[in-house]
């Protein structure tokens, strides 16, 4: 009798066992699907502006209060639509900014756009408002639509080259752009051609945008010089697990992806860009733009 009372409670035990297991498998499907829905329709959407100070001893007093933002990789077509443009171009202008930095990444890659997309999204970026300028530098998939939409809104593209910007007349900083590393060669030499011929190269704020982050590295090596870098094209990792960081990996933005790095005082942020790439997936890193305030010291 006993020994039928023991098996009845080990067939017990092990159906409850086996319902547990089930119930936690079903768990675990059902936060993996909630987690895949939550990346592709609830974590490619919306917008947040990550807000930085910029304080140097080289930002002359006439840049002081100077407001920049940076945006990159629109990646139109891919998560983002005309909708989401706008939405930024809106959210650009509140801040009322003195300076626009983009920083690549126009389409989605294998995307095209017709003359008629083309005038849209020209029309909109052209709202972005200004008091200095609009600056922008190729990522690696930008071709002759990117040429077009640049030109049409107003943003000077800077490919291997770059200019003294001023504002009220007064001391100028010098702000340059590399080429997309991928796509075609970088010149650091050219780059920095216009400010090394000045007397005063060495008093000058300087700011430098590319598309590849890991295109520092070459620019470190051979300057010392140069205080602030603004990049994209790593999306930061596109799907950014707590205590791990990003997951995926873009070509050429392998060790610098991450939001902020400072390396030798040069101060290096990465935009982690509003569209998505190969995946349309983003966890835990919604689309966003940069925002820093210049201070002089």
């Amino acid at each position: 009798m006993e020994e039928k009372r023991d098996a009845k409670a080990i067939i017990k035990r092990d159906s409850s066992f086996k319902r547990k297991f089930i119930n936690f498998l079903l768990f675990i499907l059902i936060l993996s699907v909630g987690l895949i829905m939550y990346s592709r329709y609830v974590g490619t959407k919306g917008l947040i502006v990550k807000e930085y100070r910029i304080a140097d001893e080289k930002i002359p007093y006439n840049f002081g209060g100077v407001k920049v933002v940076h945006f990159s990789d629109l990646l139109y077509k891919s998560t983002v639509n005309l909708d989401d443009v706008k939405n930024m171009v809106n959210r650009i202008n509140e801040l009322k900014p003195d300076l626009v930095f983009f920083t690549g990444g126009l389409i989605s890659k294998g995307k095209s756009l017709t003359d008629e997309e083309i005038q849209e999204l020209s029309s909109v970026l052209k709202e972005i408002d200004f008091t200095i300028g609009k600056f922008a530098v190729k990522g690696d998939e930008d071709a002759d639509e990117f040429s077009i939409v640049m030109a049409d809104s107003g943003f000077e593209v800077l490919n291997n080259s770059g200019t003294f910007i001023y504002n009220k007349a007064l001391t100028p900083i010098y702000v340059a752009g590399l080429s997309s590393s991928i796509s075609d060669a970088i010149n650091v030499e050219s780059t920095f051609e216009l400010v090394d011929a000045d007397a005063n190269k060495d008093a000058y704020f300087k700011i430098l945008l590319m598309h590849e982050g890991d295109s520092a590295t070459s620019v470190l090596k051979s300057r010392d010089d140069v205080n602030l870098i603004l990049a994209g094209n790593s999306l930061n990792g596109s799907v950014v697990l707590p205590f791990y960081g990003g997951i995926f990996e873009s070509r050429g933005s392998a060790k610098y992806k991450k939001p902020f790095y400072e390396v030798n005082g040069t101060l290096i942020y990465i935009s982690s860009g509003l569209g998505t790439k190969d995946i349309n997936y983003r966890f835990n890193n919604k689309p966003s733009f940069n925002f820093y305030r210049l201070k002089s010291l």
